[in-house]
């Protein structure tokens, strides 16, 4: 007999051979408002949930063909049944009846002759239990949901911070472009003033000017000239510089880079940067042996140029500015070693200062006058550039005399 009747809120599937009982609990169950499913063998109810899907199942533990505790082993092994509580109705009063039955998977057990009462107080438990539980997994479904979305949006605005990050640092370097360009174009200018004025202090006095004077006058134009010709140069070498990098950085392609040619180039680019330039002291120490590695040279001189501004950040407030730079390497690995002389960094910050944002500089306009600023994202993003290479950052500080970052790049480079 299997038969479905519709009735108040819930499901029940009731298993029992014996139909006197079935129907006395049917008709209890179903003036209780509950829809309300039977069948009188754990095979029939097999059958049955092919199509049917209850919120709860009372199970008879003694029926012939399939026992109760057969047909919960089965309910428990298919996953689209072993969610579905199952409460077990038995005479069987032994302990080890009804430990085995809770081992089968089962929440809960009534004793025969059932109390009806009883049978209606565990049946709105479990099912209140089991509304709770689904509750809970749709609110952890949508928290996953929303974490998901929360990573997404952390993610594209890291991006477009690391992005900003970079144009900030570009525009720093435009500025000291401009900073240095200033001072040649101004020789020029001024030199350009100077030498047409004595080329018409010359034309003008020509016939009656002795010869010395004529030939000092020409050995001035003369200095005058090469001052152009130097300053021209200065200009020409900024903007090869700046050339040379916006064509390097344009490729995101992994080639042979010689590092240390890329030290240097990196040297002569943020020489635009007048802290850099005139009021620090720099080191540059380069093992002439070292390897190419097949690198993305615009990664590589990001990390380099993020290194670097951290030191000079760190020694803003240092009498005694000293930037060492120095490549070395082993039988495995080369390594870049940056080294300041600023305020260090303390033992409890180490672990977090390659976390995004955490920074120990001030957000931008809470800064004292002159204090660089940071955004927390300089270290991230040097990680994060060389990972693909395998590559890793050590440190080394101690407060009040400063810190050394050292680049550690494997000679056998597997991009991944």
């Amino acid at each position: 007999m299997n038969t479905i009747k519709t009735g108040g809120e819930g499901v029940i599937l009731i298993v029992d051979d014996n139909a006197t009982n079935l129907g006395v609990l049917f008709d209890y169950l179903k003036n209780a408002a509950f829809r309300v499913l039977v069948a009188q063998h754990g095979k029939a109810a097999l059958e049955l949930l092919q199509e049917a899907r209850p919120d709860l199942i009372l199970l008879d533990v003694l029926m012939p063909e399939m026992d109760g505790f057969e047909t919960c082993k089965h309910l428990k092994e298919n996953p689209a049944t072993r969610d579905i509580p199952v409460i077990f109705m038995t005479a069987l009063t032994e302990t080890v009846d009804k430990v085995r039955g809770f081992e089968l998977g089962a929440v809960d057990y009534v004793t025969k002759p059932l109390q009806h009462e009883e049978v209606l107080a565990r049946v709105n438990t479990h099912l209140t239990l089991g509304r709770l539980k689904q509750h809970l997994i749709r609110k952890n479904e949508e928290l996953a949901a929303v974490n998901r979305n929360l990573a997404h949006l952390v993610q594209e605005k890291t991006r477009q911070l690391v992005q900003q990050e970079k144009t900030a640092t570009i525009g720093r370097m435009i500025q000291g472009i401009v900073h240095n360009m200033k001072t040649p174009l101004a020789v020029i200018a001024n030199s350009n003033l100077v030498i047409t004025k004595k080329i018409e202090k010359l034309s003008a006095g020509l016939s009656s000017t002795p010869e010395p004077e004529i030939a000092e006058l020409l050995n001035s134009i003369a200095q005058d000239s090469a001052l152009v010709e130097k300053a021209h140069g200065q200009i020409m070498q900024i903007v090869n510089n700046l050339m040379l990098k916006s064509r390097m950085d344009q490729s995101a392609d992994a080639k042979p880079v010689n590092l240390n040619s890329l030290l240097k180039q990196e040297f002569d680019f943020l020489n635009a940067d007048p802290q850099f330039k005139h009021k620090t002291e720099k080191e540059l120490q380069l093992d002439e042996r070292l390897p190419e590695l097949p690198l993305v040279y615009s990664d590589i001189a990001q990390v380099v140029e993020n290194l670097i501004n951290n030191a000079l950040d760190a020694m803003w407030q240092s009498e005694n500015r000293r930037l060492g730079v120095r490549t070395r390497q082993d039988s495995s690995h080369v390594y870049i070693d940056i080294s300041d002389t600023g305020s260090g960094i303390p033992p409890d910050k180490l672990e977090a200062i390659f976390d995004p944002f955490f920074t120990t500089k001030p957000p931008k306009g809470e800064e004292n006058e002159g204090e660089p600023t940071g955004t927390g994202l300089g270290l991230h993003t040097c990680l994060e550039l060389l990972k693909p290479f395998r590559g890793e950052i050590r440190v080394e500080s101690e407060v009040g005399k400063g810190s050394t970052f050292t680049v550690v790049l494997p000679k056998q480079v597997h991009k991944g």
